[in-house]
């Protein structure tokens, strides 16, 4: 499913017609961001009970400094390497317009890390701060925007 079917998809499966709408109005935004990613689908580690496994970081400087991070990973075996023994967790495929969506209302996690593939680096982290904040300008920019259907 590519990215504007991604879109489609979070609007059709809306519970309500406001959040269809708000949908449409972060879809240019949710395309930006995951278009810059490597993959459209990421498996999330997650519980039998469908709960996402988050991950507590904490700072070299400051081990005080804790951000609490969701891992998504290009594919199901990299998702399975160290979950191979645990029958509690399972991997699961997400589109990334999915994710970046979901991440807007998960409050207790500050980024996910959408990791690359073996050997080619750490992984891209889109912080849920940056995106919140990224998101209220775009909304302001439209509120600025005079309409141009005016008669």
């Amino acid at each position: 499913m590519d990215i504007e079917q991604q879109i489609q998809t979070l609007i059709d499966d809306a519970p309500d017609e406001t959040t269809g709408q708000a949908i449409s109005l972060v879809a240019p935004l949710l395309k930006e961001i995951a278009g810059q990613l490597p993959k459209e689908h990421y498996y999330i580690v997650q519980s039998l009970g469908q709960g996402w496994v988050m991950t507590t970081l904490r700072g070299r400087q400051d081990p005080k400094a804790t951000k609490t991070v969701v891992y998504a990973y290009p594919s199901l075996a990299t998702a399975a390497v160290g979950q191979e023994n645990n029958p509690q967790m399972m991997a699961l495929p997400h589109p990334s317009t999915h994710l970046l969506f979901q991440l807007l209302s998960l409050k207790q996690v500050d980024s996910i890390i959408f990791m690359q593939e073996k050997g080619k680096g750490q992984g891209v982290e889109v912080p849920r701060t940056m995106l919140e904040q990224v998101l209220r300008q775009q909304l302001k920019q439209l509120q600025e925007k005079p309409p141009t259907d005016i008669a």
